[in-house]
């Protein structure tokens, strides 16, 4: 089994080679692809904390998201193999105006798609009306925010202040995640907030009942 650490180091350091074999070595020794995802995701983390110290640049975190991509492409058969999941329904997802991180975004639509959800991935720098314009176009009854920024909370709390307004029964329940927590929620007025890719696939399909 490879050591826990391996994948992360290979990651933060951008070795795209090595990281792509050890994905390939760690699935042959029979790990969860979910741990995997997760292993990378503690990578990317890294190579961000990294950009946040001046020791990498925009170029490397692109890099980062390639490589990570690279990898999904291998994981991907594994996650969809066997019986497909039941149809878990519509989610409307996108980093809110003003910010344009958007790898955890990604990870997370991945696993939302190998859980079943349909999911309308609006990219990046998303203002509230185009949020709400694709929420009434697909009917969808998530709204999944993310940012990395403490300056776009704002532009968090008026995407969700406007999406309460024309779904006033609250039929629509919102997620955000990133660099979020429980004050940021309250500001906000999602319904949930979460840091884990994993935890926020387990509440949308909580709240579509599957």
């Amino acid at each position: 089994m490879i050591d826990l650490p391996s994948l992360v180091s290979a990651l933060s350091e951008l070795n795209e080679n090595l990281a792509l074999e050890l994905v390939q070595e760690r699935m042959l020794a029979g790990a969860p692809p979910l741990d995997i995802v997760e292993e990378c995701k503690s990578g990317l983390a890294a190579v961000g904390e990294r950009y946040s110290r001046g020791e990498y640049f925009l170029g490397d975190l692109v890099l980062s998201a390639e490589i990570f991509q690279e990898i999904m492409q291998i994981l991907n058969p594994v996650l969809m193999s066997g019986e497909k999941p039941p149809a878990a329904g519509k989610i409307v997802f996108g980093t809110v105006e003003g910010d344009i991180h958007d790898i955890g975004k990604n990870i997370t639509i991945s696993l939302l798609r190998c859980h079943g959800f349909q999911v309308y991935d609006l990219g990046v720098n998303v203002p509230p009306d185009k949020f709400i314009y694709w929420l009434d176009k697909t009917g969808a009854k998530i709204l999944c925010l993310s940012s990395l920024l403490t300056s776009c909370f704002e532009a968090m709390q008026r995407t969700v202040r406007l999406a309460r307004l024309v779904d006033q029964d609250r039929r629509i329940r919102v997620l955000i995640g990133g660099l979020v927590n429980e004050r940021v929620k309250q500001y906000a007025g999602a319904d949930e907030w979460v840091t884990d890719a994993r935890r926020g696939v387990e509440l949308c399909l909580q709240w579509n009942g599957v």
